[in-house]
């Protein structure tokens, strides 16, 4: 079949944070006219330059593509208006502040669009969420159309991703034709659904996936607690053993999406169903082993921490459980030196240091999270803890 590649005049609300902004770049490349709608004058201000303001692999030659192709930047939400199709990149969760945020910013979106525009949803939402969104009567005096079409690339591959992953598009089935139409000229493979089905999809996949990593940490416990060392108990297992291969190793399990999108899955469909709900435990579990460890290991309470994002390679800090540690550790005592090269400074309310600065202030090293540059450094005759291996 031969699709018809048609180019669209498109707004995306939050288009300057991680999920919006590389889908403003790659949709601007594809063609289209792009404006983002945001008020981070941060990352606008570096965007603007062709500087990525956060970390993706082949950020920077495609943000200055899109620059270079027409990518505009405002602040005002009423620049929507005359937009064919509105991207919103916001999400909410079970929290009840993020609800009230989400759907005073989704009412001003109804309330500014033009008659016959089309919103796509592509963050988080509940069940619940979404009902109290289908009440609102100007949707259908406007004949605005809706669809929820999940993101769900991983953070820092989103331009290798948005090509490969088919995009789900949640919709009423009248109205699948248009956005089936929208993505594939946008060279998207489709799945077709309904609304109700491409939420759950959303929220079970991110709650299997903190379930899957949460239930090797459980395992970790366990072998914790009859003086195992799990670590070495994986290796020997997993040898040329098929049936594991792929297992997860135990480790701290972060991020903006999987402990959001779990709680908002158990608090919209397992209200009165403790298991999900108790891996919950088994990472604060996992955690509070750590700094056992810590104090076991490390007597003098000197210790360099290396690491701070929620997982290597990436500059993100929201959810970050190596974040969790640091706090831990000096609310027993600890004096902390922080190292991760992919923070910036001022990101945070402590000193970062470089390793070169604080190399000499104890022998005490532990790995929070493992940056591939962190290779680098000599460990010999430092007393080190690795989280996830030790």
């Amino acid at each position: 079949m031969i699709i018809i590649k048609k180019k669209y005049d498109i707004a995306v609300i939050g288009g300057a944070g991680h999920i919006g902004l590389p889908l403003s770049v790659f949709l601007q490349n594809k063609g289209n006219q792009v404006l983002i709608v945001d008020p981070n004058q941060s990352n606008i201000s570096k965007a603007k330059k062709g500087i990525p303001p956060f970390i993706e692999n082949n950020f920077e030659s495609n943000i200055k593509e899109a620059l270079k192709k027409g990518l505009n930047f405002i602040e005002n939400i009423k620049e929507i208006k005359e937009k064919e199709f509105i991207f919103v990149t916001i999400g909410s969760s079970s929290n009840t502040e993020d609800i009230k945020l989400f759907d005073m910013l989704i009412n001003e979106v109804i309330s500014t669009a033009s008659k016959d525009t089309k919103i796509i949803l592509r963050s988080t939402l509940s069940p619940e969420t979404f009902e109290t969104l289908k009440k609102n009567k100007i949707i259908k005096s406007k004949n605005l159309k809706l669809a929820y079409c999940p993101e769900r690339i991983a953070e820092g591959l989103a331009f290798e991703e948005l090509e490969k992953i088919p995009q789900i598009i949640g919709c009423e089935k009248k109205d699948s034709h248009i956005f089936k139409d929208f993505f594939q000229s946008n060279d998207f493979e489709t799945l077709e659904t309904d609304i109700k089905t491409a939420i759950f999809i959303k929220l079970f996949t991110n709650a299997y996936r903190y379930a899957s990593f949460s239930l090797i940490n459980e395992f970790n416990n366990i072998a914790n607690d009859n003086n195992l060392d799990f670590n070495a108990v994986l290796d020997v297992a997993t040898y040329k053993y098929d049936r594991l291969r792929g297992i997860p190793l135990p480790g701290f399990i972060g991020g903006p999406c999987l402990i959001k999108d779990m709680d908002t899955f158990i608090k919209s469909y397992e209200k009165d169903n403790n298991n999900l709900d108790s891996f919950f435990k088994t990472n604060t579990r996992y955690l509070e082993d750590i700094v056992n460890n810590c104090k076991v290991k490390f007597k003098d309470k000197k210790i360099i921490q290396l690491g701070l994002t929620f997982k290597p390679g990436s500059d993100d800090l929201r959810s970050s459980l190596s974040l969790n540690l640091r706090n831990e550790l000096i609310r027993e005592g600890f004096k902390v030196y922080s190292v991760d090269p992919f923070v910036e400074s001022g990101a945070l309310d402590f000193e970062i240091f470089s390793f070169k600065e604080v190399k000499n202030k104890t022998d005490n090293i532990i790995i929070s999270t493992n940056h591939k540059i962190f290779d680098e450094i000599e460990f010999k005759n430092k007393n080190l803890l690795i989280v996830g291996r030790n």
